[in-house]
């Protein structure tokens, strides 16, 4: 009886740990949802929530981290179990920083209400779009163990990459033919580097969505089919 006792409340340790990376997740989807509005609408009081609301993702990350440790220490877990724990600690840290520069994006949207140049700012918008999109499907790979669905993802991150090298040629191309651009113009470009960092750290997460099933890391290469997954990934394995 001891013995379930203890399998049981590890299982419950190991479901919270991944409930509280999905909580930081989703805080994550909020606020970029909302940084892309307040691009959109040049919403300044929109951006300041945005930024104020950065330190509750920062305490999900400090829970994670202690109860990570804590389970590391009591249940010496192995396996499945011990890459389930360390995967959650790596994308704890991503989503913490995807909330960073999201909150960079709306200090910077602020700063917009002077700019006219539409078009790079459109590019953001898609940018930000896109690494949206990639964040709610990341969250389903996740959730499911879907190592296919995550090696797609990580590969999507190459469009967010050709929008910000396109942006990065048409804003320096704008800063030479006209002087007066360049403060509006390296606003923008801060804004598209966060975007691009953002679709970064989305593809950090679906490595670990492999890692957490192979033990491998996925970098690139030509990905393996599995013919089957475990069927309850917070077993005692």
């Amino acid at each position: 009886m001891a013995k379930e006792h203890t399998v049981k409340a590890f299982t419950h340790e190991l479901e919270l740990l991944k409930s509280k990376v999905f909580d930081m997740a989703k805080e994550c989807e909020g606020q970029l949802a909302k940084a892309v509005h307040s691009l959109v609408e040049r919403d300044v009081m929109l951006a300041r929530d945005i930024i104020k609301g950065d330190s509750k993702i920062n305490t999900l990350q400090s829970e994670v981290d202690e109860l990570a440790i804590r389970i590391l220490a009591l249940r010496q877990p192995m396996a499945l179990d011990l890459r389930n724990i360390v995967a959650a600690q790596k994308m704890a840290a991503d989503f913490e920083r995807i909330a960073d520069y999201i909150a960079n994006i709306a200090k910077h949207v602020i700063d917009l209400e002077s700019i006219s140049l539409e078009k790079p700012i459109r590019a953001i918008v898609e940018m930000a779009n896109s690494a949206l999109i990639m964040l709610r499907d990341v969250l389903v790979a996740y959730q499911k163990l879907d190592v296919e669905k995550a090696v797609e993802i990580w590969h999507r991150d190459k469009e967010i990459d050709r929008i910000y090298f396109s942006l990065l040629t048409q804003l320096r191309t704008t800063m030479i033919e006209d002087a007066t651009s360049v403060s509006p113009s390296t606003t923008l470009l801060f804004m598209g580097r966060c975007c691009e960092r953002i679709g970064d750290h989305i593809t950090n997460v679906a490595e670990n969505v492999e890692y957490i099933v192979s033990g491998e890391m996925y970098h690139g290469r030509p990905m393996q089919l599995r013919s089957a997954q475990p069927s309850n990934p917070l077993s005692c394995q």
